[in-house]
This record gives C-alpha cells, structure tokens and sequence, in this order.
C-alpha cells in the first residue's frame, strides 16, 4: 500500500474533530422584537447562544440536540469554562432558567455600555466549556463547546462598544 493509499484510509476512519463556528444570528420573536445572538452548535447537536434581552441582561442559553431527550425537571446543568470551577448558578446566586430542553443564566446586566461579568469575560477568552446535566429519565450526559472564536461573535451581538471588567 502506498502512502496515498494509507492517507485516504487514514482519513475515512479515523474520526474527525471539528471545531464548533461561533456566529451570530437575528432571532425574531412573536413581538417581531429582533435580537442578535453570538451561536454555536457542537457535533452532538447541541447549542449554545449568548444574547443580550429587552432589559439589558446578558443571557447565556443552553439548548439539548433535537433528540427526545427532556432536562430533568428543576435541575440546573452545571458548566465549567477550562479549569475553572464548577457553576451551575447565573449572577447574584441567583438559580438558572429552565425548560424541557434548555436552561439559560444571566451572566450580567449593560448599563452604558458596561457590564462586571467575571463568566461572560471567561466565555469570551476561554478554551472550551463543558456542560454536565441530568435527564429526565435520571441519566447524566457531557457536552463541551469549544470557545474559538466567541469574544468576536459576542461583541458583535452585544455591542462592539461593550466594555467588560471581569
């Protein structure tokens, strides 16, 4: 066999890692209210937006894939940017919004053009984040999204004039 034979093996079995894009979507809603939203889905099929909504909070929101899997009912996935600690609460300890097949935190508030976010500036410089959540059946199940190219699709959905103090 020679070494293109080898290479074309080589890249039809063996699995290929592909790094989730980050852009940036208009979402509109049943108000016609159009929002920008920075968005990424992993090869699991799962999603992952940040978006800032009609009263200036800035809102991270993890989607399931389209499976028939549902999130446990009142339970908070916990998430985890590079080696960071383990979270599964949104800004002021306040517990995550959740749904059937999403739970969304609020990483901070805008007031001119500002925000403290520790967790939306680490969103924004980090590697990857994991998230780790129950099912509504009791099982658990891992997701990680990378983070490449977030902090251009962020700014660009939530203002480029944004400042951020972690």
């Amino acid at each position: 066999m020679n070494l293109t034979q080898k290479i074309s093996l080589f890249l039809i079995f063996c699995p290929i890692l592909v790094q989730a894009d980050w852009g940036v979507v208009t979402q509109t809603d049943t108000n016609n209210a159009k929002t920008q939203v920075a968005y990424t889905k992993n090869s699991d099929g799962y999603s992952l937006e940040i978006y800032k909504d009609n009263v200036g909070a800035i809102r991270s929101r993890f989607s399931l894939n389209a499976e028939l899997d549902m999130l446990a009912k009142r339970s908070c996935p916990t998430y985890q940017i590079d080696s960071r600690l383990i979270d599964n609460r949104s800004i002021n300890d306040a517990p995550c919004l959740t749904d059937l097949s999403w739970s969304e935190f609020i990483l901070g508030y805008i007031a001119d053009n500002n925000t403290a976010s520790s967790r939306l500036n680490a969103l924004m410089n980090g590697g990857t984040i994991t998230f780790r959540f129950m099912l509504e059946n009791g099982s658990y199940k891992e997701t990680k999204f990378s983070l490449s190219g977030s902090k251009k699709a962020t700014l660009s959905a939530l203002g480029t004039n944004l400042t951020i103090t972690p």
